[in-house]
């Protein structure tokens, strides 16, 4: 009867250890379309002992021993840089897409367009200097020039902002996603801590936020003995057991934009990312975004200096009586080509021509200006410039009360200004045709806006003369200095095809990343996937095994009763 009870030991031990088998193969298939599952199999043990028969042993039986999961750390590593790396440059190349829709480069609306027609307005009135219509258009084209400036500077701003919403938003998921990988770090210790179980289903979700971690930035993992694991960003911890430093965003103020800056909660000091969905966020608004509105910027700063330069050496079908300088200086006793006078647009040693004319008996009185700013002895400054020209005869000449040079011509009379060598006038805004310093800030000069007669086409006094507007005309593939030595048009389409090649970078980077990433993905599947199939035949092995265990019970019962009735 001993051997009996040793046999049905084994019988009950195969019931269990395979109905726990074709539990794990229900699970699996249960999951088959959860792509964070990770697949399991039982492994079989058998029992030692059982009773000895002729000398031999052969065992109690079997159990389910353990639960192995089918995953592999390394692949899931690679996995994890794959995605930060998809992530991120499909971020940026999304970024300069909207960037190069902004400025629609391709329509008839685009800043390359409207900087055409400008030169090539300033050219018809070449031809017509004396036709207010022909005056008209160049106001015209400098004004849709200038609305599309603001146009691409403002969209440019509301990705900025976008961008920093989305930094904010990002991180507070970074946050919560590393908040969680703590908790699960100390509940996978708990529950394996006996070294009898698996705390498969927690490992999985766990596995699942490192990926989701890795797509907003990139991270590195050390897993501990005891089965937490160590998160890091670029060498700095983030997740060390149960306790997460955090993350947050602060509002910082850099080169004049308000940016959301991403720091760590527990010290506030920086986190340095390098791909990841986040680190392209922020690429993308402080390298791409903000780095376009510097270049538009830039591209306006040097329109407006270029064609103020030129227009203020000009003469318009009427002289000035009255003008005032559009721009001011911080110091007016300070030389005008140094920090002190804080102009915007540079000044050097050199001279101008100014000309005062009796509008009733037509005599004209030209003197010459000397800007003095060779470094030796005392350098010209505004109040000095002021003095210069208050001293020709029927011209007055003043600093306003806001450091502007002011020169009003005596009555009867009228002036203008020619061969200005210093670049004085065109950086102190006397007789502009543009006011403003960005492309913010760019219009057209008031006095224009009121008097068009005042357009600078002329060199002298001549009937029909046009020589300044072709001047202005060709000004679009004249080399600038605020330009990197660029002319305007061509500083413009290297901007355009910077983006275009930028955004080609970023889609060749996110299409070499995603198929690696799909890779490593296909690799992962065939380790740690479910297969139908092969659970199938797992199913119908274990289901057979189940029923031979069953039958050979059922052997054992008749043997069972057939003792019994011997013992009767």
């Amino acid at each position: 009867m001993a051997l009996l009870g040793a046999s049905f030991q084994i019988g009950r031990s195969a019931l269990a250890a395979y109905q726990a088998a074709i539990s794990v193969v229900g699970q699996n298939i249960a999951n088959v379309a959860n792509r964070d599952y990770t697949r399991q199999t039982g492994r079989l043990t058998a029992l030692h002992g059982g009773p000895v028969l002729g000398g031999v042993s052969p065992g109690v039986g079997v159990r389910l021993s353990a639960l192995q999961r089918h995953f592999d750390g390394a692949i899931e590593a690679r996995l994890r840089d794959a995605l930060a790396s998809r992530d991120g440059s499909e971020t940026v190349f999304q970024s300069l897409s909207q960037v190069e829709a902004l400025y629609n480069e391709l329509s008839d609306q685009d800043v390359s367009t409207h900087l055409a027609d400008l030169f090539s307005s300033f050219s018809a009135l070449q031809g017509a200097p004396d036709d207010s219509t022909t005056r008209n258009l160049v106001l015209s084209a400098a004004d849709r020039l200038i609305q599309t400036f603001d146009r691409v500077r403002t969209g440019l701003l509301r990705h900025v902002s976008e961008a920093n919403e989305s930094v904010i938003t990002a991180t507070r998921r970074a946050n919560a996603v590393a908040g969680e990988i703590a908790g699960l770090n100390e509940t996978i210790v708990t529950e394996e801590a006996t070294g009898q179980r698996t705390a498969s289903a927690l490992r999985d979700r766990r596995d699942a936020l490192l990926r989701e971690l890795s797509s907003l930035m990139q991270v590195t993992l050390r897993e501990q003995e005891n089965g937490s694991v160590n998160v890091y960003i670029e060498g700095e911890p983030l997740v060390e057991f149960g306790r997460s430093r955090g993350l947050t965003t602060e509002r910082v103020f850099q080169d004049g934009y308000e940016l959301a800056s991403l720091r760590f909660a527990e010290n506030n000091g920086t986190v340095f990312l390098r791909e990841g969905r986040l680190a392209g966020i922020i690429e993308s608004r402080d390298v791409h975004l903000v780095g376009q509105i510097d270049r538009l910027d830039r591209l306006a700063r040097g329109l407006i200096y270029e064609v103020n330069r030129v227009h203020s050496n000009g003469r318009g079908l009427v002289g000035y009586d009255d003008l005032s300088g559009a721009y001011r200086a911080l110091d007016s006793d300070a030389a005008l080509n140094t920090s002190g006078a804080g102009l915007e647009f540079p000044v050097q040693n050199g001279t101008l021509i100014v000309n005062v004319r009796d509008t009733e008996t037509g005599q004209t009185i030209t003197r010459q200006i000397e800007v003095d700013l060779d470094g030796i002895g005392a350098d010209t400054t505004l109040r000095d410039l002021a003095a210069a020209f208050d001293a020709v005869p029927g011209l007055n000449a003043s600093v306003t009360s806001d450091d502007r040079l002011r020169l009003s011509a005596g009555a009867g009379s009228e002036f203008w200004l020619s061969e200005d060598t210093s670049g004085a006038l065109a950086a102190l805004g006397v007789g502009a045709f543009f006011v403003g310093t960005s492309a913010s800030s760019i219009d057209i000069a008031p006095q224009l806006r009121a008097d068009n007669r005042l357009i600078s086409a002329a060199l002298t006094q001549a009937p029909g003369d046009g020589a300044n507007a072709g001047a202005l005309a060709e000004l679009g593939q004249m080399r600038s200095s605020l330009l990197d030595h660029q002319a305007i048009q061509d500083f413009h389409a290297t901007t355009i095809n910077g983006v275009a090649v930028a955004a080609s970078a970023a889609l060749t980077e996110f299409e070499a990343s995603d198929a690696v990433f799909s890779s490593l993905t296909a690799q992962r599947e065939a380790i740690s996937g479910v297969s139908l199939d092969e659970e199938a035949i797992n199913l119908s092995r274990f289901e057979t095994a189940f029923q031979g265990a069953a039958r050979y019970l059922n052997v054992l019962n008749r043997l069972t009763d057939e003792v019994l009735a011997l013992a009767l």
